[in-house]
């Protein structure tokens, strides 16, 4: 099928990368400049950061899973996406299905229409991800989704990569039926709305001050308070879910520090846990507003964005040849995937399955390094709750 695709970056966050995509290919321009959106305007507008830590242990599986969140609502996308809807006056619909054949018959209706839709899915059900079976059921995955092949049953999908990505249409209902909880979730765009430079100004206001909200909020499972809960976790030998005790003898830690990397570095953070394109949204803000004192808070984020890098390169210490040599691995399978390379994206995964399935036989640490490592990961934690703290708190001000 011939779709005229807009040409532009893969994108940094699923969400955010999605509307930003669809926005451009609507030719929705921003009133203050004229201009495609950005999608760092996108992530403020919308409510910016936050901070989520939890792990799991399930019983089905071989090792804990951790999980990371770094937006405003991580663990909530639709509430983002309708906070973010509701600012741009974007109207949209979000819909759910009670069973999958209805929710593939209502998809195919919306693209018959010429409409375009952002889907939840889960991420290891899609074939283009080599994601382990293990995975599957467990992480939710936003994807624009632009057209339907009729004749060969396949759905066209923007899935940050720099092409349209066809997806067979039972993989791709299959992919939406694994997320239960989400009900075969849909946002559907059926009209652009309209919005003035005045109502833009006010809304990259309203998002500034949900983000400083949210991140300063006195709760060990919301925002900074979560940082300083991770950092008391890693060293605490008494408690349950104390890292020394989840993960003794060393069983299963690499996985999570895997994570540590993967979650802060590559996957759908822009490379430094949404910090980096947090600032560039207050840079693009301090323009919009005429408020200077947003480029200050902006060089805060942008040295946040730093320290969530050494905290991810150091849960992968690098002097250890067999993390450095994973890190490589990590980096260029995203690399070949925002390329499009799928071949070469498909040798990488091999390789690396192979190289994690020998550091899961045989870790590379002693435990007097494993304890060492997690002292040197809670004190950069702390210092990060430190500095993030002090840049939220300015954030607050810098809207007064």
């Amino acid at each position: 099928m011939n779709i005229d695709f807009p040409e532009g970056p893969p994108g940094n966050h699923p969400p955010t990368a999605a509307l930003a995509k669809i926005l451009r290919y609507q030719e929705v321009a921003n009133p203050i400049n004229y201009k495609p959106y950005s999608e760092a305007l996108l992530l403020g507008i919308g409510g910016g950061l936050d901070v989520g830590y939890i792990l799991f242990q399930f019983p089905h599986l071989a090792n804990p899973m951790l999980v990371l969140g770094f937006r405003n609502q991580w663990n909530y996308t639709q509430g983002f996406l309708q906070n973010l809807s509701e600012r741009l006056n974007l109207r949209v619909r979000f819909e759910e299905f009670e069973d999958r054949k209805t929710a593939q018959k209502a998809l195919q209706k919306v693209l018959n229409q010429g409409q375009l839709a952002i889907v939840w899915v889960d991420k290891a059900y899609l074939p283009h991800h080599h994601l382990p079976a293990t995975l599957k059921g467990y992480f939710d995955h936003q994807v624009a989704v632009f057209a339907r092949d009729g004749r060969l049953w396949r759905i066209i999908i923007d899935d940050m990569s720099s092409n349209l990505i066809e997806v067979r249409e039972k993989i791709f209902t299959s992919a939406r039926a694994s997320l239960s909880q989400n009900n075969f979730l849909m946002m559907t765009f059926y009209d652009v709305g309209n919005i003035n430079a005045l109502e833009l100004r006010g809304s990259i206001i309203m998002g500034i001050r949900d983000c400083a909200t949210r991140l300063t909020r006195p709760m060990k499972t919301i925002g900074i308070s979560n940082l300083v809960n991770w950092s008391e976790k890693l060293q605490d030998r008494y408690d349950r879910m104390g890292w020394p005790q989840v993960f003794e003898n060393q069983n299963g830690l690499f996985p999570a520090l895997r994570t540590i990397y993967e979650s802060i570095k590559l996957n759908g953070t822009g490379g430094f846990a949404l910090r980096k394109l947090y600032s560039d949204f207050l840079h693009e803000a301090a323009g919009f507003l005429n408020n200077a004192s947003m480029n200050a808070v902006a060089g805060q984020y942008l040295q946040l964005s730093n320290h969530w890098s050494n905290l991810a390169e150091n849960a992968l210490p690098s002097k250890v040849p067999a993390f450095d040599q994973v890190k490589k691995l990590l980096n260029k399978k995203y690399k070949a995937y925002r390329e499009s390379s799928f071949s070469a994206y498909n040798e990488i995964v091999e390789e690396l399955s192979d190289l994690e399935t020998s550091i899961n036989k045989s870790f590379p640490l002693t435990q007097g390094e494993v304890n060492r490592l997690y002292e040197r990961l809670a004190s950069q934690i702390k210092l990060i709750a430190e500095l993030e703290m002090s840049a939220a708190l300015r954030l607050r001000d810098v809207t007064k």
